[in-house]
C-alpha cells in the first residue's frame, strides 16, 4: 500500500552519492543517445510543425531547442525537444517506458532554467528514469496491447514530474502531489498506427511537458491524489486490465530498473531491431542484391506478429518504420547505419515496395530468424540490446552518425566532452546550449 507515497519518498530522499556507479556510467551513454535522437528528430517535418506552433504562442526565453537558434519557456521547450527525440524511432526504451523522450527533455529544460550543476541534473534524470520504468512495469504491456493507450504518452508524465520535482527540491509531500497531478495528465492513443498519424510523434513530448508542469503546480501548493497509482480509481486500475502494483516498489533502492535500457541501433520500431541488424551484418559480409532476392521469411515471437507491425504497403514514414516486413525490405536495400537513408523515398522505391510484398512473417520462438532465399540468419542481439550493451565509445559513434551531418564534427566532439565530464559541470546551461544551432 501507499506505493505512490513510497516512490515520492524515494525520490525526495535519494541523493547523488546513493546512485550506483554503474548507473552513473550508463547515464552518460543515455545522454549521448538522447542527443543523437534529438538531432535526428529535429529535421523531421512533424517536429518543425510543433516547433513553429509553439514559437507562435510565444514564451520567455528560458530553454534551448535542438538545432534551432531561439529559446522559449521551459514548458514549450520540453514539449518541442520531447517531440524531436521521439520523432524518428531513435530514442532508447526500457521496462514498457520511454524515459529518453519523456524524462530527459523536462530535466534538461528545468536544469537550464535553474542553472543547476551536472550532478543535480544527473541525479534528477536518473530518478525520473527509475520512476517511469517502475510505473511501466506495474501497468504491464496490457495497457497498450489491450486498452490501446500509448505507453510513453500515459506513463511518461510520472517520470518527468519526478525529475523536475527533484530539481526543484520538493519534499515527499509535494512530490506525492506532483505524481498525483501527473496521473491526470496520462494521455495518448495507439490509434495512430492505422494511418501512421503524427500524434505518435507528439506523445512523449506532451508527457514530458505535462510532467514538468505537474511538479511546478505541486510546488505552488496545488494538490494531487496521494494514491494516484495504486488507488481504486487510480492510474493502474484505470489504464491496465492486469496491473501489478507491487512492481512499483519491489526492490526500490536496491534494484535499479534504469540500468536496463534498450538502445536502438537503427531508426525503426524496437520489434525490428534484431532482424535489421542481422541483415545489415550480412550485407557487410557479402553482396546482397535486394532486386535478386526471391523470398524472405522472418520468424519472430508471437507478440511481434500483430497487425500493426505487418503493413506491407505503408503510406507514411511512420507506417514504414513500424512495419516489420517493410523495414526488412529497407534493410536489404539500404545501409541503415546512416539513419538519413530511411527517408520518404522508401515509400516510392519500387525495389523496396516489391520486396516488402514477398516478406513473410511467422510466429516462431523467442529467438528470431531470417531466411533469405536459402540463407538462414539468427537475429538475437544488436548494438544496444541487453546482450550487446552500448559503451561510451559506441554511443559516441552513434551520435556522430546522427548529429554530425547537421552540426559538424567539432560540435559533436564538444558535446561528447561535456557529457564525459558532466559531474564537474557547474551549469547545465552549457550542455543545453550545445544542442542549439547557434
Amino acid at each position: 500500500m501507499q506505493e505512490t507515497r513510497r516512490l515520492a519518498r524515494f525520490v525526495a530522499e535519494t541523493e547523488y552519492v546513493d546512485l550506483p556507479g554503474a548507473l552513473l556510467e550508463r547515464a552518460k551513454v543515455y545522454l549521448l543517445d538522447n542527443f543523437a535522437a534529438g538531432f535526428l528528430g529535429s529535421v523531421q517535418a512533424w517536429s518543425g510543425s510543433v516547433a513553429d506552433a509553439m514559437r507562435e504562442l510565444g514564451g520567455r526565453e528560458e530553454a534551448s531547442i535542438f538545432h534551432h537558434d531561439w529559446r522559449i519557456d521551459v514548458s514549450r521547450a520540453t514539449l518541442i525537444n520531447g517531440v524531436m527525440m521521439g520523432a524518428f524511432e531513435a530514442e532508447h526504451i526500457g521496462h514498457i517506458a520511454h524515459p529518453s523522450a519523456t524524462v530527459f527533455p523536462a530535466a534538461l529544460a528545468m536544469a537550464e532554467r535553474m542553472h543547476a550543476d551536472g550532478r543535480s541534473f544527473l541525479q534528477a534524470m536518473l530518478l525520473g528514469y527509475e520512476v517511469v520504468c517502475r510505473v511501466g512495469e506495474a501497468q504491464t504491456r496490457a495497457t497498450e496491447v489491450e486498452r490501446g493507450f500509448h505507453n510513453p504518452g500515459v506513463n511518461g508524465a510520472f517520470g518527468a514530474a519526478a525529475a523536475t520535482g527533484k530539481l526543484l527540491g520538493l519534499d515527499e509531500e509535494h512530490l506525492t502531489w506532483a505524481l498525483g497531478i501527473a496521473g491526470s495528465h496520462a494521455c495518448g492513443l495507439v490509434e495512430f498506427v492505422h494511418e501512421g498519424a503524427m500524434t505518435k510523434r507528439m506523445h512523449p513530448g506532451r508527457a514530458a511537458q505535462l510532467g514538468l508542469e505537474s511538479a511546478l503546480l505541486a510546488r505552488g501548493g496545488f494538490t494531487g491524489p496521494t494514491t494516484v497509482l495504486e488507488g481504486q480509481y487510480g492510474y493502474l486500475h484505470a489504464y491496465s486490465p492486469a496491473p501489478r502494483p507491487e512492481r512499483l516498489v519491489a526492490g526500490l533502492g536496491r534494484e535499479w530498473l534504469a540500468l536496463e535500457m534498450t538502445i536502438k541501433a537503427y531508426p525503426c520500431h524496437s520489434t525490428s531491431q534484431a532482424v535489421v541488424h542481422a541483415i545489415q551484418q550480412l550485407r557487410r559480409r557479402a553482396a546482397v542484391g535486394a532486386r535478386d532476392v526471391r523470398r524472405v521469411c522472418v520468424l519472430v515471437e508471437a507478440a511481434t506478429v500483430e497487425a500493426r507491425f505487418l503493413d506491407r504497403e505503408p503510406t507514411t514514414l511512420l507506417g514504414a518504420q513500424y512495419s516489420l516486413p517493410f523495414t526488412t525490405a529497407v534493410a536489404l536495400a539500404r545501409d541503415l547505419a546512416d539513419p538519413y537513408t530511411f527517408d520518404e523515398s522508401v515509400l516510392s522505391d519500387t525495389v523496396i515496395c516489391d520486396l516488402a510484398q514477398r516478406v513473410e512473417v511467422q510466429a516462431g520462438s523467442a529467438r528470431a530468424e531470417v531466411v533469405i532465399d536459402e540463407l538462414q540468419l539468427t537475429a538475437t542481439d544488436f548494438p544496444g540490446s541487453s546482450g550487446q550493451p552500448l559503451d561510451f565509445a559506441s554511443a559516441t559513434d552513434k551520435l556522430q552518425r546522427y548529429a554530425g551531418p547537421l552540426v559538424g564534427d567539432v560540435r559533436v566532439a564538444h558535446l561528447v566532452e561535456l557529457v564525459r565530464d558532466l559531474e564537474q559541470l557547474d551549469d547545465v546551461g552549457r550542455l543545453a546550449a550545445a544542442i542549439t544551432l547557434s
